[in-house]
């Protein structure tokens, strides 16, 4: 056979195999795979899912970004839980955890986040719905050594509102 047949055909066959796989999740056939381990929570999500709860977020890490703390009010539930990276638990109205955000932003003279990407997904069995961020902080305080952190959250989002979310950090 010649060398060219052989690629030729070689690449039609993958091409196909690769469309097929594709194809086969892409048209939301079930996952019949078997896996070593079984999520606590969840593996059955559908991605994106919506979008617009994904901007809203954004939205609160921009006002958090420019200190417009009271302007985050309306995004989130009436109250709301949330576990920061540091291991602190809260859950409680709303307008408390923003007295807490606002006294952590008037430490600072300013702050960046750069988006790394962000992932609006939906979990099938639970009937939630999430955003999910991936950034690098930036935080210049007012006295002290700016700092800069990796940051990924999770924001559990009900009728288009927060009702949770938690944060993990890590230096790059």
């Amino acid at each position: 056979m010649k060398p060219w047949i052989f690629l030729a055909a070689t690449a039609v066959a993958l091409s196909s195999c690769n469309t097929k796989s594709v194809d086969t999740y892409a048209s939301g056939n079930p996952d019949t795979l078997t896996y070593a381990y079984k999520a606590s929570y969840s593996s059955d999500f559908t991605v994106p899912y919506h979008p617009e709860y994904a901007q809203k977020v954004l939205q609160v890490w921009k006002m958090f970004e420019t200190a417009q703390i009271d302007s985050m009010k309306p995004y989130f539930s009436d109250s709301v839980h949330y576990d920061d990276a540091n291991g602190m638990h809260f859950f409680g109205p709303t307008v408390q955890l923003l007295a807490y955000a606002k006294k952590d932003v008037e430490g600072l003279d300013s702050m960046r986040f750069d988006i790394i990407a962000w992932q609006s997904a939906h979990v099938n069995d639970k009937n939630d719905d999430w955003v999910n961020i991936w950034s690098r902080e930036r935080r210049y305080p007012k006295t002290g050594k700016a700092d800069t952190m990796m940051m990924q959250e999770n924001w559990q989002v009900k009728d288009g509102k927060v009702i949770r979310f938690d944060q993990y950090l890590a230096k790059p």
